[in-house]
């Protein structure tokens, strides 16, 4: 069975999908309030080999008691813990919703960065202690932020450290479905690698300032559509800017577009944004929109 199909049932059922396949699995990742159709639909395609079921309700419940003894305490710095036997994961993101699914994912930290808000290396050693593994992947999700995660190695001589050269947050978050638990660190390294390379990515965000970048005079406050890094054009309005570019980005073997829409858009510019490619590419593409929370990028879009 082709597993493109399990994937747009599970869009029936919920949102914030991701699924990578190889000849041998499928790894899923989805929200939905019927976890039992989950598991049923994916039991017509073999064996569940493992499953891993959290109420997000409960978990974010959790989640703001701890932010909010953080607080009252005034804990600035994680805590560093003896490494085990095992393997643990770092990821470098802003936004809630992005760092919400980083853990979803299987992070043990989420730093805070990306672009204009470059963690140090120190930032990233912190947390690479404080994760409990003796061998620990770290994903920077930004091309700006590894070499501050390849200079953080030699800062944890007690750990095996792995980075990873991910460039974005769609790359990044592949690359954790990706990860076999069965398999050698090289082999996780290389199939980790190949998934995030398969991702293209498409960015909106906005000029700081009056600059020329790319060939392109670009006024302050101006938008910018970047494919995978590239600035191609301008715009005044995201919503319109994020529907060209998504189309640009479209190939005649697309099949999903994930749209990841940051904290200073509203849900009806992401409703009007989908129901926008909805009607241009029809039964073409299916479309994901998951609330990142993130600053500085008003939509992130991976296009599979």
């Amino acid at each position: 069975k082709d597993p493109l199909d399990l994937r747009l049932f599970l869009e029936t059922i919920g949102d914030c999908v991701l699924v990578v396949d190889d000849e041998e699995i499928i790894k899923v990742h989805v929200h939905t309030e019927q976890p039992n159709e989950a598991l049923g639909a994916g039991l017509t395609y073999g064996q569940l080999l493992t499953v891993k079921i959290e109420n997000m309700k409960e978990q974010h419940r959790k989640a703001s008691e701890e932010n909010e003894r953080a607080k009252a305490a005034a804990v600035d710095h994680l805590t560093p813990v003896e490494p085990e036997p095992g393997v643990g994961f770092v990821a470098v993101a802003a936004g809630e919703g992005i760092r919400t699914l980083f853990v979803d994912l299987g992070c043990a930290h989420v730093v805070s960065g990306g672009q204009t808000m470059n963690p140090s290396t120190d930032d990233i050693a912190e947390a690479i202690h404080a994760t409990p593994s003796q061998t620990v992947f770290v994903l920077p999700n930004n091309k700006n932020i590894i070499l501050a995660a390849e200079q953080a190695v030699a800062l944890c001589p007690e750990r095996k450290v792995i980075v990873l050269p991910t460039r974005t947050i769609p790359q990044g978050m592949t690359a954790m479905l990706a990860f076999d638990p069965e398999a050698d660190d090289e082999t996780n390294i290389r199939e980790m690698t190949a998934a995030a390379a398969n991702v293209s990515t498409g960015q909106i965000t906005f000029a700081a300032r009056n600059s020329e970048f790319g060939g392109f005079k670009i006024r302050e406050g101006e938008i910018l559509a970047l494919d995978n890094g590239k600035l191609v054009f301008t715009d005044k309005d995201p919503v319109k800017a994020a529907y060209k570019l998504a189309k640009s980005m479209v190939k005649r073997d697309s099949s999903f577009i994930t749209l990841i829409y940051g904290e200073d858009v509203t849900e009806e510019q992401t409703q009007e944004l989908t129901q926008q490619l909805e009607t241009k590419l029809g039964n073409q593409i299916e479309i994901t929109t998951i609330n990142g929370g993130q600053p500085v990028y008003y939509f992130i879009l991976s296009v599979e």
